[in-house]
């Protein structure tokens, strides 16, 4: 009878190590789950301030754009600028070769 009672008791310690065992497990998971969750907030952060550096970039990219588009503006003004600058230096050497035959016949 000692065998059988001794092999409960055996038993019953054997059942409760298995219980704790799986608390344990169940413990380890829980505080696997809650270090998936710290991560996957901490990843979801780094995930939004990537988007805002994107963000930033493209601002900086549509800005250069419409440096860009300006600098072209001004060229052309300056393209502009030149030919008038061009016609009047035609112009004044048209009034200068007038002036010379104006001279020339004086001197005749």
């Amino acid at each position: 009878m000692r065998k059988l009672v001794g092999n409960t008791d055996i038993e019953d310690s054997l059942q409760r190590l298995d219980r704790l065992t799986q608390e344990e497990a169940q413990m380890a998971s829980a505080e696997s789950l809650k270090v998936t969750h710290n991560v996957d907030a901490k990843v979801t952060g780094v995930d939004d301030r990537v988007r805002d550096v994107q963000d930033s970039v493209q601002d900086v990219g549509n800005n250069v754009q419409n440096i860009d588009g300006r600098v072209q503006y001004v060229q052309s003004d300056v393209h502009d600028v030149r030919n008038k600058v061009q016609d009047v230096d035609e112009r004044v050497q048209g009034v200068n070769d007038k002036l010379e035959q104006v001279d020339r016949s004086l001197s005749l």
